[in-house]
């Protein structure tokens, strides 16, 4: 009887765990039919091979998720009639969380893909070479837009000093030669040989300072192209500031400290 009683109690005991188990799902004890399937994806296109998506229920807030395969795609299945919101969460500092809304009716198979989107335009190597010039190359990847150059409102970047100071962010913008050797360029790269002998792209001012606070923004079209065009020995930044002594590197890579580009989308 005392053995009875308690596998009676242990099968109650399991029976709880499932169900508080089953709080955690989108799922209620009557499933749906219908499904949401989808790509995750980077706005150029390539896939976010094996990433996690959560799908979460705007009503009752359970949630489930699935692994992405190879190709990004994604699936859920056995789902009710609800708006859910497919959530991408990052891991890295310089890619977004990426949310996305959708509504699913009764038997109805929903295809949403949803794009994940780079917070930074982050350097792959900085030089500063005098105190009117520094070369950057930008990352390989890029910030994987693609050509979509026209979602991005501006790129940002800037640098904190003191409130007085003689240094700027200014710059006029040129093209590195692919025959140029950061390491032994054969040449004394002063910003007037750069001037002579280097493709100029385009020119960039530094918003009013406030606090120490230098700040640029590039938001034309077309120079956002250039920064994006991520040319082999990188771009040459010229101080442009008559009054300045000496030319800064923006800074928003917190992580380590050194050129970033803050990609803001419109």
């Amino acid at each position: 009887m005392t053995k009875n009683i308690c596998a009676i109690f242990l099968l109650l005991i399991s029976i709880l765990m499932i169900s508080c188990s089953e709080d955690n799902s989108v799922f209620t004890t009557q499933q749906g039919n219908s499904t949401i399937t989808g790509q995750l994806k980077f706005l150029d296109n390539t896939p976010a091979a094996f990433a996690r998506i959560e799908l979460r229920s705007n009503t009752s807030g359970r949630y489930a998720y699935d692994t992405c395969d190879v190709n990004g795609n994604f699936f859920f299945k056995a789902l009710y009639k609800d708006t859910y919101t497919l959530t991408f969460r990052s891991t890295s500092y310089d890619i977004n969380t990426s949310y996305v809304s959708v509504f699913v009716d009764d038997d109805q198979n929903v295809i949403q893909d949803v794009y994940i989107r780079f917070n930074m335009l982050d350097d792959f190597a900085t030089k500063l070479v005098n105190e009117n010039v520094f070369l950057i190359r930008l990352h390989p990847d890029g910030a994987k837009i693609g050509d979509h150059y026209d979602l991005i409102d501006n790129l940002s970047g800037y640098y904190r000093s003191s409130v007085m100071d003689s240094v700027s962010l200014s710059a006029n913008i040129y093209l590195v030669p692919e025959t140029l050797n950061w390491n032994d360029p054969g040449i004394d790269l002063t910003a007037e040989y750069i001037q002579s002998n280097f493709e100029f792209l385009f020119s960039i001012d530094e918003q009013t300072v406030i606090n120490g606070r230098h700040e640029i923004k590039i938001s034309d079209t077309a120079n956002i192209s250039n920064i994006f065009s991520n040319p082999p020995e990188g771009f040459a930044f010229v101080l442009k500031d008559s009054l300045a002594t000496q030319i800064k590197i923006p800074c928003v890579d917190f992580n380590n400290n050194d050129f970033g580009l803050k990609i803001f989308y419109k």
